[in-house]
């Protein structure tokens, strides 16, 4: 005697509904998964600045690459006291004259809820400055990111040399001096000149490669579920009676 078992509609029906239970959170999560990072990486905020002899200078960004309007601007050091206080231009730019070596904390506040702030270590400033002390008031001017004219810069003198004879040869045998402090402002100069543009290549980099391991992530946990879902499905499938 053959047994035939019948699969009750009701019950059938509610596997069902389950299977597209299961089908609807699925892609409402995926959905979901996939926006959040892009608005976080929209709406983060970032500081970052370089230095260059007794000149400091950077901007404010968003995650996606925009820039805040005269977004807030404080500088401290690294005692914490506060030294300037100003704002951005239209161009989140911003740009600064030192007059001691020591850490300054940037900060930026767009008054909307995105606030930063940047750490700059005194190794990146010249060893020309003098070294921030309790006892001096150290002393901070804003600039004009758009105006390299102010910037203090090194200047040289000229010194003829006595060995040679005639005032010809003296004229064409002039010699620049230049003191080691001078020759240490000129050489810090060059190096940012050519490593800073890389430094901002590596920092917009090291953002993008954060933001593709949080979708590598997310793909990952989706893709987790989607087998757990296929698994059940294929259960579900296998013990139907015949």
């Amino acid at each position: 005697m053959t047994a035939t078992f019948a699969v009750h509609p009701r019950r059938l029906q509610t596997r069902l509904r389950q299977s597209a239970l299961m089908a609807l959170v699925l892609a409402v999560l995926t959905i979901v998964m996939l926006a959040l990072p892009g608005a976080a990486k929209a709406h983060s905020f970032h500081v970052f600045a370089l230095g260059d002899g007794n000149i400091i200078e950077g901007y404010a960004y968003f995650g996606g690459g925009a820039r805040p309007q005269h977004a807030k601007l404080s500088v401290e050091n690294g005692a914490g006291k506060m030294l300037l206080q100003g704002e951005t231009n239209a161009n989140g730019e911003f740009r600064f004259q030192v007059d001691h070596l020591d850490d300054y904390v940037i900060r930026a506040n767009t008054g909307d809820g995105h606030a930063a702030s940047y750490l700059l270590k005194s190794s990146e400033l010249s060893d020309a400055l003098p070294k921030a002390s309790s006892n001096v008031a150290e002393i901070v001017v804003a600039l004009n990111p758009a105006d390299r004219s102010s910037d203090t810069v090194a200047s040289f003198s000229t010194a003829p040399d006595t060995s040679a004879s005639g005032s010809g040869e003296n004229a064409a045998s002039q010699r620049i001096s230049i003191t080691p402090e001078q020759l240490s402002q000129l050489v810090s100069h060059a190096v940012a000149k050519q490593v800073n543009p890389l430094r901002e290549q590596i920092v917009a980099y090291e953002d993008k490669v954060r933001f593709s391991d949080i979708v590598g992530g997310l793909g990952i946990i989706i893709g987790i579920f989607g087998v757990i879902a296929w698994w059940q499905a294929r259960q579900k499938i296998s013990n139907k009676p015949q």
